[in-house]
């Protein structure tokens, strides 16, 4: 799965960098994409030993999409941290605790020259930036808007976590208290065209019921994809996040009926006792795109070859 087959991710399964016998089982889990961590999850003295196993996993997986959480710009690691990175595009960026643009310029650069001598495209290796504070989600869309080679954002929406923390609310099951944030930050992001709209961790490892309910919430916000932390949660998640079968049959129904009265001239058409318009068939479309880059049998998919972008 690498980042031109497939821009909408599911699950993101974290793996510390300095866990090599994990990477393999990692891969295993049938996440859409791994988080291979450099940062909070490996002590100081084990970095060196974590951007070895990092570098040799990267030069192994050009068949799919992997993310390099590296440290903090402000750490002075970026050089390092970079330098595990493999001559391929199937690989990104994440980068935490981003408050503003002016935390990522350095990281740009050094990605920059890395495309270079690796004879990469510019912007080959793309950027999701962690939204950890009010500031951070107070800019993310400037970020979004004016840096191509970010192309998405996660929202650090775990229980107590350092967002909650700046908010200064308290976690309930029913996410009150992330409300507004998740609602920016997703409506920021769809006006940025940002590909990545992640949610974050589940910190609850006990109760698959809970976790279902936490990424349907996600999911009707309009995130596209969640953080996992846990092996266990990687199938809970991408069947929370895949389009139904129902789901996938009435979008193909509602695009067919949309785009038979279109070619009669009509925008809006009556279909299964409601009106529907032209942003009803984007919406089909949407499910649908999502549907085939999920892996949803073809029988299930809509056939996207008379399919016009609008």
């Amino acid at each position: 799965m690498t980042l031109d087959r497939i821009s909408t991710l599911r699950s993101i399964l974290f793996v510390p960098g300095a866990r090599r016998d994990l990477f393999a089982k990692a891969e295993a889990t049938g996440a859409d994409a791994l988080v291979l961590d450099l940062e909070d999850s490996v002590s100081t003295d084990m970095k060196g030993e974590a951007r070895q196993n990092v570098a040799d996993a990267l030069a192994r997986s050009a068949h799919r999409l992997t993310f390099v959480r590296i440290n903090h710009p402000s750490s002075g690691l970026v050089d390092e941290d970079i330098s595990v990175l493999a001559p391929h595009p199937s690989q990104a960026l994440m980068v935490p605790k981003v408050d503003d643009a002016k935390d990522l310029l350095d990281v740009d650069r050094a990605l920059t020259k890395f495309e270079q001598r690796a004879g990469l495209a510019s912007g080959a290796i793309g950027i999701m930036i962690v939204v950890e504070t009010c500031l951070g989600l107070r800019n993310m869309f400037e970020i979004l808007q004016n840096m191509p080679r970010v192309r998405g954002a996660g929202l650090a929406s775990a229980e107590e976590g350092d967002l909650m923390m700046d908010i200064g609310g308290y976690w309930t099951a029913a996410g009150d208290a992330l409300a507004y944030a998740r609602g920016k930050f997703v409506c920021d992001a769809r006006a940025a065209k940002a590909e990545w709209l992640v949610d974050g961790a589940f910190m609850n490892l006990r109760s698959d019921d809970a976790l279902e309910a936490e990424v349907s919430r996600a999911r009707m916000l309009g995130f596209t994809g969640k953080i996992a932390i846990h092996p266990r949660q990687v199938p809970v998640i991408n069947r929370a996040f895949m389009p139904s079968t129902d789901e996938v049959e009435k979008a193909r129904r509602l695009l067919d009926a949309y785009r038979e009265a279109e070619a009669r001239g009509q925008g809006a058409i009556r279909f299964e006792g409601m009106m529907v318009d032209l942003a009803n068939a984007k919406r089909a479309e949407r499910i649908l795109s999502f549907a085939a880059a999920a892996g949803v049998p073809a029988s299930q998919q809509h056939d996207g070859s008379k399919d016009e972008k609008r």
